[in-house]
């Protein structure tokens, strides 16, 4: 038995715009701002949290709960780059920028988008970036949250 390895294997892509959330056109990604090399490796933070439902009736002798709505707490921690060219994380993830996000796994990141390709897609708002205190031997970072202002399809496929 092997383990799968993230290693080099994810692409996070942002773009302004999707023409479908479910089924993304390859074109469309492949059009967009691909962000893994400027986010540190712990830098990709997507947390779904469900909430629970409380379904316990006045007949149950036991405290119940069925799954409910799920919220996604999204979070990039990117290293900000010398120079202004390269700099895409600070130049695109702009306070109250309406973005989409995109995630694809397990396939290396150097690779385009193709059709058939498993990707999350995430329609957000991007926060205020948070400059990261500095410290010796690491680089300049800054977090930026991301909100999901509309319903994200976390199982799309590429069109």
């Amino acid at each position: 038995m092997s383990d799968l390895l993230g290693d080099g294997n994810i692409k996070v892509t942002v773009v302004p715009t999707l023409s479908n959330l479910s089924n993304p056109p390859a074109a469309e990604l492949n059009a967009g701002v691909d962000l893994q090399e400027v986010l540190t490796k712990d830098g990709l933070d997507i947390s779904p949290e469900q909430a629970a439902v409380d379904n316990t009736s006045l007949a149950s002798r036991d405290e119940t709960e069925d799954a409910g709505t799920t919220k996604y707490s999204l979070e990039l921690t990117v290293k900000i780059q010398e120079d202004e060219v390269d700099d895409v994380g600070t130049t695109t993830l702009v306070d109250r920028q309406k973005l989409y996000l995109a995630v694809r796994r397990n396939r290396p990141h150097e690779d385009d988008y193709e059709a058939g390709d498993p990707v999350e897609i995430y329609p957000v708002r991007c926060g205020r970036p948070r400059k990261q205190p500095p410290a010796i031997n690491t680089p300049q970072t800054f977090k930026v949250k991301l909100f999901n202002h509309t319903a994200p399809d976390p199982v799309a496929v590429v069109a």
